[in-house]
């Protein structure tokens, strides 16, 4: 009889597996891009092996013909490119612009090296006067004030050098608190570029329904900064993946409504624009966290990542979620019979409800680890060891939650250090080293997400199923009857967790910083007990001098 309460069961499972998929795929209506044109975009050429990052003297090589490419490509959508350099193989954009028949807004990287400004003013001069039709503006250094390489007044005086050697029109990029702090560079320029990039906005960035009256507010305050200046944006957009920000959600559909939903008002706003970027740029992720790769319209892959008109879908390729989701609930489903032991309808019931959910959580996990990884020996070594704690993690739960045979009680930090030394590991010692793998990971990130956590991501998808497994765990009467020694490394990791995990909230409308601070939460609560423990041991310690005194 046991096993016949599997069948609806597993139906249950199969329809969370794919209700649940399809609300997430769900196509969402969102106003078309006028033609489907967007007037300028940002372009980088690199590669995940040759970029900006490993440049010397500002010089890096690409592959022959990918400028090319890459620009033939783009005109399909934009008539214009912004570059941020003209130096070495970047300089490669003007030629292959004027064949694509492109606009450019000429990039003059400038920094603190005098050397490095001449050679790149000069180049990006040579370039410029060699296709002048193709350039409509040239801009001559890219938040340098932000990033405080360099006086106003310094930075002015270049631009002024720049501007005595062309006939063409300059300008200077930056977003707008630096613009109203160095009225010196608006006099400078023949035209105003400001940046507008609301999810990097601090203290708090704006969440994506109030981004569009916040993009307008800074452009009209711009305009009156500089009243007779023409204004232009040099930099506006959405990220597709990465961490939350207060209000401010990565997500592929939320890239796809701030673009199209401001370039739908573009002309009523009556400035220029440019987006960034045209392509993802991986090797962002390194100096601006995972969100900084993707800011592309298009993939790594030169894939348009959402369309320009029509519906968009978090997850296109629900179908194949929902059915991954399902093969999942099927193996638990399997395993669980093959035990050959009586399981109550309640518990079947919990499996059809768990099985769906492990499945979909690894899935999830899967799509945002593709993002994160770096293509090197650590990035993969991390990877591994995330994708390790959710897969064991979601195994243990579905055992729990089943009731297969009781799970031995984890052993203690000295009883895995002993069979680390003995390299014989039974079940105890085994479960044991999994918790310690999994708390001491949590740990480092939970106090990581607290200190600076602006450039980390959230990880609640590889750390939820271990930690429901072991409250689970805990609360069953025969783990709850033992008794347990004291734990004093037990404690002090748990106490981390538990303290660390809630700073990293920024705002309560941040649910995935909710989420995450929930689950070193519940991360902690298996050994809560040693953390009071250990709190009552310290304060009998401080008394105990004060007693012998009296």
């Amino acid at each position: 009889m046991h096993r016949t309460a599997a069948i609806p069961a597993f139906l249950i499972a199969a329809a969370i597996s794919w209700f649940l998929w399809s609300w997430l795929g769900r196509p969402i209506d969102i106003v078309d891009v006028p033609r489907g044109h967007l007037q300028c975009l940002s372009y980088t050429p690199a590669t995940d092996e040759s970029s900006p990052l490993n440049a010397k003297d500002g010089l890096f090589h690409v592959p022959d013909g990918m400028v090319e490419r890459d620009l033939k490509i783009l005109s399909r959508y934009t008539d214009c490119i912004r570059t941020y350099s003209m130096l070495g193989d970047q300089g490669k954009t003007m030629k292959a612009a004027h064949e694509a028949g492109i606009k450019v807004l000429v990039g003059i990287w400038i920094g603190s090296e005098d050397r490095r400004n001449e050679l790149e003013i000069d180049r990006a001069l040579e370039l410029a006067h060699q296709y002048p039709e193709n350039v409509r503006a040239i801009v001559i250094g890219n938040e340098v004030m932000l990033r405080r390489e360099m006086t106003a007044e310094r930075l002015a005086g270049i631009i002024r050098s720049v501007k005595a050697r062309t006939h063409l029109p300059v300008t200077y990029a930056d977003i707008y608190e630096f613009w109203r702090r160095n009225p010196v560079l608006g006099e400078a320029v023949d035209l105003v570029t400001v940046h507008v990039l609301p999810y990097w906005d601090d203290p708090h960035p704006v969440a994506i329904d109030q981004v569009q009256a916040h993009a307008r507010r800074i452009i009209e305050d711009t305009q009156k900064l500089f009243p007779g200046k023409t204004v232009q944006i040099g930099e506006i957009g959405w990220p597709s993946a990465g961490r939350t920000r207060s209000g401010a959600v990565p997500s592929r559909v939320n890239e796809a409504r701030f673009v199209r939903e401001f370039a739908a008002q573009a002309e009523s706003i009556g400035v220029p624009y440019n987006l960034i970027e045209a392509i993802d740029q991986p090797w962002k992720r390194m100096p601006e966290g995972t969100v900084g790769g993707y800011w592309g319209m298009l993939d790594k892959d030169r894939n348009l990542k959402f369309p320009l008109t029509g519906p968009v879908s978090e997850w296109p390729q629900w179908r194949l979620a929902a059915a991954f989701t399902a093969a999942v609930s099927l193996v638990a489903f399997a395993w669980a019979l093959l035990w050959r032991r009586p399981i109550m309808p309640a518990r079947w019931l919990g499996l059809g409800i768990t099985a769906p959910l492990v499945g979909a959580t690894w899935w999830a996990l899967g799509a945002q680890l593709g993002t994160i990884m770096l293509n090197n020996w650590w990035g993969w070594a991390w990877i591994g060891l995330l994708t390790l704690i959710a897969v064991i993690g979601g195994a243990l739960l579905v055992y729990t939650v089943a009731g297969g045979r009781n799970v031995p009680r984890p052993a203690g930090f000295d009883g895995v250090l002993a069979a680390i030394r003995t390299r014989r590991f039974d079940g105890s010692q085994a479960i044991g080293a999994y918790h310690w793998v999994v708390m001491l990971t949590a740990a480092i990130l939970a106090v990581s997400m607290a200190i600076d956590g602006r450039h980390r991501d959230f990880l609640q998808l590889a750390f939820w199923l271990p930690a429901a497994a072991f409250l689970l765990l805990y609360i069953q009467p025969a783990t709850r009857e033992l008794v347990r020694e004291p734990q004093p490394e037990e404690a002090w990791i748990a106490a981390l967790i538990l303290i660390a995990g809630p700073f990293a909230i920024d705002q309560f409308t941040n649910l995935e910083a909710c989420i995450w601070a929930a689950t070193c939460v519940v991360l902690s609560v298996p050994w809560l007990e040693f953390v009071l423990r250990e709190g009552a041991r310290i304060r009998g310690a401080f008394r105990r001098p004060e007693a012998a005194g009296n």
